[in-house]
């Protein structure tokens, strides 16, 4: 009943929203030619996440369960040239980009992972900023794991987001942080995560469902998109850049304790349409 209410709360903070925020306070990750990049302020925060029109049945069935999974291209396996943040980053803008279009189109994680490295800023928040300031362009003008970026990149369409905005931190309350993605979700907004887990996670398999008990070995923190919600389950659905073979066919389902455990940071994409 608890959770029932947080999700009714959530579903009319999607309607009242706060409009009188001014944008000179927001504190940006990034300020790049005046523009302020990374919005970390709440109140901004309610006013530039979009809500996609069309996902969830209805109202009734969101207080209980909403996924966007449907929406995605089949979970990739990152290459010898990519990284896990770069396949992530990718697969959350082919959402936005496909969402309203009659087309599946695959944007390239290689390119945005190679010019982090030359740039010597691999982590997840500069490739969100590199998604904003330059973006990325097909897979058909960059094939997947391409070892280097063709001359042909330079001239063709990028794709960008308008922003991004971090909607919790680790300093965050775990209650929090749950009640944070479950709110972008209803919104029919993924979220891009870092989650603290154990190193051997990238050998789970034939798994639906994983919880943290007794697994007591070292961390590290790694990328994913949490795609889904189920109050029943009480829990997440994120996906990873390992493949169909990972948890069950590149899907794993984490319990809200746990998560609000092992998050770290969360950030939901504002598309550019």
């Amino acid at each position: 009943m608890q959770t029932r209410l947080l999700l009714s709360s959530i579903f009319l903070s999607i309607f009242f929203v706060n409009t009188n925020a001014q944008t000179d306070t927001i504190p940006p990750d990034f300020t790049i030619k005046g523009m302020a990049i990374g919005i970390s302020a709440p109140e901004m925060i309610d006013q530039l996440m979009v809500t996609m029109p069309g996902i969830g049945s209805n109202a009734k069935s969101m207080m209980n369960e909403q996924s966007i999974k449907t929406y995605l291209m089949t979970p990739r396996k990152v290459g010898e040239h990519g990284t896990i943040t770069s396949y992530i980053l990718s697969a959350c803008m082919e959402f936005y980009t496909n969402y309203r279009k009659n087309y599946k189109v695959n944007l390239s994680p290689d390119y945005v992972a190679i010019n982090l490295v030359k740039e010597g800023q691999p982590d997840l928040k500069n490739g969100l900023r590199f998604l904003v300031t330059d973006g990325t362009v097909s897979a058909d003008v960059m094939p997947y794991d391409s070892p280097s970026v063709p001359k042909t990149a330079s001239n063709t369409e990028k794709f960008r987001i308008a922003n991004y905005l971090q909607i919790f931190k680790e300093t965050s309350r775990e209650s929090q942080k749950v009640f944070e993605v479950e709110k972008a979700l209803m919104r029919g907004n993924p979220v891009v995560v870092e989650l603290r887990v154990p190193r051997s996670f990238q050998n789970v398999t034939n798994t639906r469902f994983w919880s943290s008990i007794g697994t007591n070995a070292d961390r590290i923190n790694l990328p994913f998109m949490v795609v889904g919600y189920n109050l029943e389950l009480e829990a997440f659905e994120v996906v990873s850049s390992w493949g169909t073979e990972w948890g069950t066919n590149g899907y794993l389902w984490i319990d809200f304790d746990d998560f609000g455990e092992i998050a770290q940071n969360g950030y939901v994409l504002v598309p550019s349409f």
